[in-house]
């Protein structure tokens, strides 16, 4: 068998979440029209025009199935099972839809649970944050690494809460208990956002519980890749995990 090129799948991740952003940035009025509006969940024209526009430009260079976040599994005949990219095509909806500059687009590349390379692309900020574990990680380009931060009193620590998150009083209770030794706390409502931060310094951790597998899927490779530590375990269904990643396991 073949050895995987990843500076090639890395090349065509960073293509096609450009493709993508190029629809993003147009910002017609068509692609913020809800398409569901349930609860604390909310799904927009965007998510869907933009998975259509990554989906079929990775299908077109690679015979991995895809994971996505609206579509689901897509399977593509003669790919190696163990590999498969994990797609969110607009991460951030909410902050799209009310117009806060925070969201991205996620693409990744996994073999079995352990991410191998990421891209966000943050289009609001024309950044693009790419990586591959084992070669290292950029920001438009230039090299970045994470933060030298090993305490947690002197950490900034990045989190949110999924719409699967329990809002009783006692887990958000409990919640407050385990964060509140950090220097800071940030809620920035893109899950791949917070870990391409981390990657790059900007912050010093991440967690989050009942997180899905598309909301973190590039981020966590980006957090590798530069030099931190990740930890993923499973929460019941495959697709939703509890993460943990920073510059150090320290934080966790």
């Amino acid at each position: 068998m073949a050895p995987v090129d990843l500076d090639g799948l890395l090349l065509l991740a960073t293509d096609t979440a450009k493709l993508a952003a190029e629809i993003a940035l147009k910002d017609h009025p068509a692609l913020r029209h809800a398409k569901v509006d349930l609860n604390r969940d909310i799904k927009l024209e965007a998510d869907y025009e933009l998975e259509r526009v990554i989906i079929e430009n990775i299908v077109r260079k690679s015979d991995y199935p895809i994971l996505s976040e609206e579509r689901g599994m897509v399977a593509r005949q003669g790919g190696r099972g163990s590999y498969r990219w994990i797609i969110d095509p607009l991460d951030g909806t909410l902050n799209f839809y009310r117009g806060i500059p925070m969201s991205c687009i996620s693409i990744g590349l996994w073999k079995d649970m352990e991410p191998l390379l990421g891209v966000v692309l943050d289009f609001n900020r024309q950044e693009i944050f790419t990586g591959c574990v084992g070669r290292g990680a950029w920001l438009n380009g230039v090299g970045v690494k994470v933060s030298p931060v090993t305490e947690k009193s002197k950490a900034v620590l990045c989190t949110g809460f999924p719409i699967s998150s329990d809002f009783s009083k006692e887990p958000l209770l409990e919640f407050v208990e385990d964060i509140r030794m950090f220097k800071k706390v940030r809620l920035f409502g893109s899950a791949a956002l917070s870990l391409a931060y981390v990657a790059s310094g900007r912050v010093d951790g991440y967690r989050e519980n009942c997180i899905k597998i598309w909301d973190v899927g590039a981020g966590l490779a980006l957090v590798k890749a530069a030099g931190g530590e990740v930890c993923v375990q499973k929460a019941g269904h495959d697709f939703v995990l509890n993460v943990k990643a920073s510059s150090s396991s320290i934080l966790f």
